[in-house]
Order: C-alpha cells, then structure tokens, then sequence
C-alpha cells in the first residue's frame, strides 16, 4: 500500500511545475499526471479505511 499523503505531496509537486511549464502540452499532462496521483491517493484512502477481510472474499465466492 502507498502512503496517500506521499501521493498528495507528488501530486502537488507535479501541479506547481505545470504552472510554470511553458509548453501546453507538457502542461496538460502534467496536470493529468498530478490528477491521476490524487485519485490513487483517494483510492489508498478508501481502502485503508475500507480493509478487505478473508471471510468478505470468501462470501464472493459461496453460490447462495
């Protein structure tokens, strides 16, 4: 599991550069790039709060 406050930090990072990046397609990657490391870090969140136990797995698999 990543640490989702690393993945905030980087995201923020990525954000700061593209406002000085001078180039439009650099910058909208750039952009894309720190929106995709928010979303994991929401994800990382959610599962973090969210923990998958083996008996929630098994039930998937148990025909009822």
């Amino acid at each position: 599991m990543i640490d989702p406050s690393d993945l905030i930090r980087r995201a923020s990072e990525l954000a700061e550069h593209a406002d000085h990046e001078e180039d439009p397609r650099t910058h909208q990657r750039l952009l894309r790039m720190a929106r995709y490391y928010a979303e994991i870090a929401e994800r990382e969140k959610w599962v973090a709060a969210h923990p998958t136990s083996i008996a929630s797995v098994s039930e998937l698999c148990v025909k009822k």
